[in-house]
Parts: C-alpha cells; structure tokens; sequence
C-alpha cells in the first residue's frame, strides 16, 4: 500500500494508536519510520533533527533510540536461538559480551512473565504466547525511546491476550517509553491510548485525543469504526447479564 498525506507528530511519553482497515497502510507507516520500508518523499524529524533520506544519519539515530515489536512473535524470533541469546540479540548486535547481557536479560524475562527454566528452550519449544513476552523482553533490552507495536495481540488466544495487554500497560507505565501501537482491538486503543490516527487508502483521514475518537469521530472511516466498537461492546454486556443458561446457548 502506498502511503501519501501522513502527516503527524507523537508527544513524548504519549501512546499514538495508528487504527484503520486492513490494508490500508498502517503497518507500512510505521516501517517506513523505521526504515525498513523506503520512503521517497516528506520529512521525519526526531529530537528536532531532520531525516533527509533514508537510514542517514538522524535517520540512524532515530533506529538506534526504537526498537519494536511484531505481530508474528514466533516468526520474530531466530529458530537456531535460545529463547535467552533472541532476547539478548540487540545487545549482541551492539557488541555487549554476554557476561554483561545475560543477568540483564534474564531479569528482563522475569520480569515480562517469563520462567527461567524456559530460556534455554527454542522458539518451537514455548508456546505463542510466551514468544510474544520474550519478543517484548527483546525489545526493552536497549531501553528505547520509541515502542514500535505492530497488532501484538493478533496472534494470542484471548487469555494470553489479556495477560499482555496487562504488561504493555505496565511497560508504558513504568518505562515512559513513547509507544506507537497498530491496532484493530479498539478495546486495546480505548486502554493504553492518548492519540489515535485513522489511517485509510494511505492517508491519516484522522487525527484526535482517544475521548474525542470514542465519543465525536468525524470521518466517515473513523465512524464506521468506533459503530462498529460500540456494537460488539454492547453485545458482550448483554451476554454477560444474560442468564447462564440462555448464555451457553447463545455460546454453544
């Protein structure tokens, strides 16, 4: 998807929930920010410097302060690797010995969830979820400024989905990082939210805080969503008043 008139800036410590129909572009922004898609036109400035071009030097700057977080967490991480050395690969890469990342990630990986005994395993050999909090342990390893989400729930059942919904609310709360999160779980938006971009046929059609998004959107787009949300949240709490045993028929 092409992406053209995206246009926006991310206060420092805010969460910028990036939301819109399938592809429409969102996950293209935000690799085009990282470089990992090419841009050929428009400015990205970080910390008041300019990107001129791709993976210049501002550009490289702002690579080195981000790191980010993928919906596929078992695609994400190297097959080859321990759970523990994938966690420990950005400070690898940054050429820190491993007498010096290994107590820091494994504090890291308790403290995403993650039990000691499973770091010697492979990705194949732990379940999705626990991928997803290794991927999250991976990314908080260089301490990043910017928090990169790409649908992080996606690939989870709803349990786990959840439980990691519950740590990426903790990681914003305790890390201040900048977090820029892709999202269709509005749910998710209307929890860790203060921004929300509409992103449709590659263009922001929207731009407004998370309360003005939920209660007055204005686009068509952005309507059709947040309808659409209100809908499913009024047939989950009807489902919950509802008697047990008009539930498991409803369920069943």
């Amino acid at each position: 998807m092409l992406v053209d008139g995206a246009t926006f800036s991310i206060r420092s410590g805010d969460v910028l929930c990036i939301v819109g129909p399938s592809g429409g572009g969102k996950s293209t922004l935000i690799k085009a920010v990282l470089g990992l898609s090419r841009f050929t036109s428009g400015k990205l400035s970080f910390d008041g410097q300019t990107v001129t071009r791709p993976l210049d030097r501002a550009h490289r700057r702002l690579r080195r302060a981000a790191q980010a977080v993928f919906q596929n967490p078992v695609a994400a991480l190297n097959p080859h690797m321990s759970v523990l050395d994938g966690i420990a690969e950005p400070l690898a890469a940054r050429g820190m010995p491993a007498s010096e990342w290994r107590a820091r990630c494994v504090d890291l990986a308790g403290r995403m969830g993650l039990p000691a005994e499973i770091l010697s395993r492979r990705p194949s050999q732990i379940s999705v979820g626990q991928c997803q909090r290794a991927c999250l342990a991976r990314a908080l390893t260089t301490e990043p400024r910017l928090l990169f989400l790409d649908e992080p729930l996606s690939a989870l059942d709803a349990i786990v989905q959840k439980q990691v919904a519950d740590l990426l609310e903790r990681i914003h709360r305790e890390t201040a990082a900048t977090l820029v999160l892709v999202s269709h779980d509005l749910r998710l938006v209307r929890r860790l939210g203060t921004q929300v971009a509409v992103v449709d046929k590659g263009r922001i059609v929207e731009l407004c805080d998370v309360d003005r998004f939920f209660t007055t959107p204005h686009h068509p787009e952005a309507r059709r969503l947040v309808e659409s949300f209100h809908s499913r949240e009024a047939r989950r709490t009807a489902l919950m008043r509802a008697p047990s045993d008009v539930a498991a028929k409803v369920v069943g």
